[in-house]
């Protein structure tokens, strides 16, 4: 399943080419580990950094798992949640040379035809009062045509109230480009926290596409300083699927509790001192640069 996943895509962190990386670990402020660029996983051996995107779930653990299908597209994967009728997480990683458009915006929504169970209709939305929000943002896969078009599938949708769609979290769409630029490649994760059964929930269209409450999305990039010691740091926010205000930084958590509250295992090939420090950090200072 893995393998599968890793294939449907020419994954890019930082080169074209694959990069490895095998950390030497340090402290250092901001909650950061750092060393020269190759890092070891929890086997001693050396990970591709594209493995850094997949999270563990039923669906990545195993070729077949009930209510967890995976996918592979043009600048994204996801794991599709039948039960729900939407995608528990969307990955994918953005670099800076991805910012560069080739397209505009296609608004070409439409069915995802992979989904085996089917996947969520247009007819489910129209008329709903929620939007069409897109887990992985159409304006991060701009760089080709097919990336932008995979973007308007219905499994990369949520219904989020327009409120949420249109502020809040266009607003920290923004930022993740702001940051790709600046840092030369960021990997997300984003998604609903379906932290309830899918009978629970508030439930739009004939395929009953469950609405959730929250949103999630975790961030890794890694920066190199001066003496060419290269460190991994960590984001995550959770945001209510509301009409919110403030800062997004009012919605920052550590990826531990966008964890706790998921069910999902974020950068598991890391070696363990290496994730449990990035992923306890409730520091930032160095996205807010």
């Amino acid at each position: 399943m893995m393998n599968n996943i890793l294939n449907g895509r020419n994954f890019f962190l930082i080169a074209k080419s694959t990069i490895f990386s095998i950390l030497i670990v340090f402290s250092l402020a901001g909650c950061t580990t750092f060393g020269k660029t190759q890092g070891l996983d929890n086997n001693g051996e050396i990970f591709e950094k594209r493995l850094l995107e997949i999270p563990l779930c039923p669906g990545t653990e195993k070729a077949f798992a009930e209510d967890h299908e995976v996918h592979t597209y043009s600048g994204f994967q996801l794991c599709y949640r039948e039960s729900y009728e939407q995608a528990e997480w969307v990955s994918y990683t953005i670099t800076r040379e991805e910012l560069i458009k080739v397209t505009g915006r296609l608004n070409n929504f439409r069915p995802d035809t992979q989904i085996s169970t089917g996947s969520a209709e247009l007819s489910d939305y129209k008329n709903s009062g929620y939007d069409r929000g897109h887990l992985a943002p159409s304006g991060d896969m701009t760089w080709s045509f097919e990336s932008a078009s995979d973007s308007f599938l219905l499994s990369n949708m949520s219904p989020q109230t327009p409120a949420f769609n249109r502020g809040m979290w266009k607003k920290l769409e923004e930022e993740v480009r702001k940051w790709a630029d600046n840092f030369g490649y960021v990997v997300v994760i984003t998604g609903p926290l379906l932290e309830k059964n899918a009978g629970e929930y508030e439930c739009i269209g004939e395929n009953k596409v469950a609405v959730p409450q929250y949103y999630y999305k975790v961030l890794l990039t890694e920066i190199t300083d001066e003496e060419g010691n290269s460190f991994y740091t960590a984001a995550a926010f959770i945001m209510p699927n509301e009409d919110i205000k403030g800062s997004i930084w009012d919605y920052a958590v550590s990826v531990d509790e966008v964890e706790k509250r998921s069910g999902l295992n974020f950068f598991y090939i890391l070696n363990d001192s290496i994730e449990d420090e990035i992923e306890s950090c409730m520091d930032f200072s160095i996205w807010k640069e």
